[in-house]
């Protein structure tokens, strides 16, 4: 079945062009299955033959997963409580764990608000990191900018494999899975080193006013 609906959406984008994009990142900002390792890559490749624009193709793929990630985002809103009844009855459907949840519940305690632009970028964690922040309250003009940066990067990354590769984008996806733990790891160094370099700039605002005092 899911093998099926993949399909399904692979040969949409490749006869309905910008709306087939549109469609299947919508539906794989909330449905864990629809792999974007696989939606991307694929999109690029039809830019690649000057069937699509590939910064078009981007800029679609971009807003059409920032509005998938609204729902989860706006039912977090409600509460941790109304996050688990959702769980519980839609979940399966959805193909998402309790376990994957908690991956999302875990990053954002541990990482805060950056972990939802970072998140984008770190499968499984990407669809399910709007939770905790509609829960934790994270302004919605914040969560939609990181997304909409996230989402972006994550995108132009996998857009332009495909494009580059031509008919071998379904290498993009391996190479995804080979190093998802690698990415993770540099993601979570860039984001240490752009607090620490805020604090920094905090610590240096600070030494100028005592002087100037």
């Amino acid at each position: 079945m899911l093998t099926g609906l993949i399909e399904w959406l692979v040969n949409l984008i490749g006869s309905a062009g910008y709306w087939g994009v549109g469609l299947a990142m919508f539906l794989e900002s909330f449905f864990a299955p629809i792999p974007s390792e696989i939606i991307l890559p694929f999109s690029g490749f039809v830019a690649s033959r000057g069937d699509l624009n590939i910064v078009v193709t981007i800029l679609v793929a971009t807003i059409a997963a920032y509005l998938g990630s609204l729902p989860f985002y706006l039912v977090g809103r409600w509460g941790e409580r109304s996050v688990m009844t959702f769980l519980e009855k839609y979940g399966k459907y959805l193909f998402i764990s309790k376990s994957d949840l908690d991956k999302g519940f875990k990053a954002f305690e541990k990482h805060g608000n950056g972990i939802v632009l970072l998140g984008r970028l770190i499968p499984v964690v990407r669809t399910v990191i709007s939770f905790p922040a509609g829960v934790a309250k994270m302004k919605f003009i914040v969560f939609s900018l990181y997304t909409l940066v996230g989402t972006a990067i994550w995108s132009a990354i996998l857009g332009m494999a495909g494009y580059f590769l031509g008919s071998k984008w379904e290498e993009v996806a391996g190479y995804v899975s080979k190093y998802e733990k690698v990415i993770m790891v540099i993601l979570v160094i860039l984001f240490i080193l752009y607090v620490a370099r805020g604090i920094y700039n905090i610590v240096k605002e600070r030494k100028v006013e005592e002087k100037v005092k």
